[in-house]
């Protein structure tokens, strides 16, 4: 069996690490940060069948630049002077039309129900200890022309053989009885599911910890040392060097930079997203995670705490913290969930994170042509946690030489170049 060195320990390296350490491979994790602490950390948490709508999509590109321009919307583009910025732009708004939807949808449909039954497997073996909630998906709608839009999506889910349905307010109270929502109605996806992502992460750790694959935490790579179209080793910021039979590049945004060093043209910027958790009360009793149409906030709610997240921020690698952002998160909240009166005060665990985005929507997950031992697996934009175990599993029958379960050529990572 080889020796695989995996580049990035976010969900999607973890869960690259686990499949490949069940086919019986030595494998090593690099990571820069604290294992579990970036981009998944914050994030909802939702395992979405549901999201069969590419991230570039003619409803952004209506929006435009009424809301890539005003710094309170949930799209919001910081202006800056970037050649990667504006060939991205360039990219992402020939991709918003409803043909690259329709083209799409059955594959985003395929590889979320794909994770979706690996979760399943994974919830059901011995090796890990997480829960995994069948809850649904609700997203609340105020506004009329957006219930319409709604039901459009509707539609869309039964031909694509999704459990979905609309809901008005009398059947939405009866759904959740014990939360008062503001809104006209919902749409009701029971085909979606959630976790608790750094558990879920944690327990991924333990377990490869168990079978003694080797994390290196805090660990900077810097480097590659190529021979004769292979990677040999990789090097670190204390000049340390770590050799492998195959390499995997799964760090999420940080890959970007990793692909201009190799020469390949991974395409993407970051989606800086916002979370933060408020501590339970009577007035957010209820157990179904949400989506806030209008202010693309997702709600997420666990046994002792509530999760809000939401805002794409395309302003480059920078995690600060936007406390006008985060404000606008809590205000959405309580204009959705009635005698809410979420408070400043009320807020905890405040996170932000960077989503890698590429201009299409679409993954990168795929063999490199140029370097016969590297396979990449990033991309993920706001579904890196729904489609975490697809895309470990889609790595590992990569590297072995399987055959995969589902079509990954819509991920084809040289399709830019």
């Amino acid at each position: 069996m080889a020796k695989i060195a995996i580049i990035g320990a976010g969900i999607t390296g973890l869960c690259s690490a686990y499949y490949l350490s069940k086919s019986g491979h030595e494998v090593s994790i690099y990571d820069s940060g604290e294992i579990g602490k970036e981009c998944s950390y914050g994030n909802a948490g939702l395992i979405v069948p549901s999201h069969f709508e590419t991230l570039a999509n003619p409803g952004i590109l209506k929006k435009g630049i009424k809301w890539m321009l005003n710094s309170n919307s949930p799209f919001y583009l910081k202006p800056r002077c970037d050649m990667d910025l504006l060939k991205w732009l360039v990219r992402f708004n020939l991709f918003c039309t409803k043909k690259h939807v329709e083209n799409n949808k059955y594959f985003l449909r395929d590889i979320n129900l794909y994770s979706h039954g690996l979760y399943n497997d994974l919830y059901k073996n011995d090796d890990l200890d997480f829960e995994l909630k069948h809850s649904g998906l609700l997203i609340l709608c105020k506004e009329e022309k957006t219930l319409i839009e709604e039901q459009s999506l509707i539609n869309e889910s039964w031909e694509l053989g999704l459990d979905a349905s609309m809901l008005n307010k009398e059947e939405l109270n009866k759904l959740e009885p014990n939360v008062n929502f503001d809104c006209i109605g919902a749409s009701y996806y029971k085909c979606d599911s959630k976790i608790q992502p750094y558990d879920f992460m944690q327990s991924i750790i333990k377990y490869l910890k168990k079978s003694n694959v080797q994390i290196y935490e805090n660990c900077e790579i810097t480097d590659f040392d190529i021979k004769d179209g292979e990677i040999q080793s990789l090097s670190n910021s204390l000049n340390e060097k770590f050799s492998a039979d195959e390499f995997v590049l799964s760090s999420g945004i940080l890959a970007f930079d990793f692909a201009k060093k190799l020469d390949l043209n991974l395409t993407m910027q970051a989606g800086k997203g916002f979370s933060f958790r408020a501590q339970k009360n009577e007035f957010m009793d209820f157990s179904t995670p949400l989506i806030l149409a209008e202010q693309k906030v997702a709600v997420s709610p666990y046994d002792e705490y509530v999760r809000f997240g939401g805002t794409m921020m395309i302003c480059g690698n920078d995690l600060s913290i936007d406390e006008n952002r985060v404000n606008n998160i809590r205000k959405a909240a309580n204009s959705y969930i009635k005698d809410l009166n979420l408070q400043k005060n009320q807020t905890y665990d405040i996170w932000a994170g960077l989503r890698p985005c590429s201009p299409d929507g679409l993954p990168y997950i795929g063999k490199s042509k140029k370097y016969k031992n590297l396979t990449v697996a990033t991309g993920h934009a706001m579904m890196g946690v729904s489609l975490g175990p697809a895309s470990g599993k889609i790595v590992d029958n990569l590297i072995n030489g399987n055959k995969n379960d589902i079509d990954i050529s819509f991920m084809d990572i040289h399709r830019f170049t």
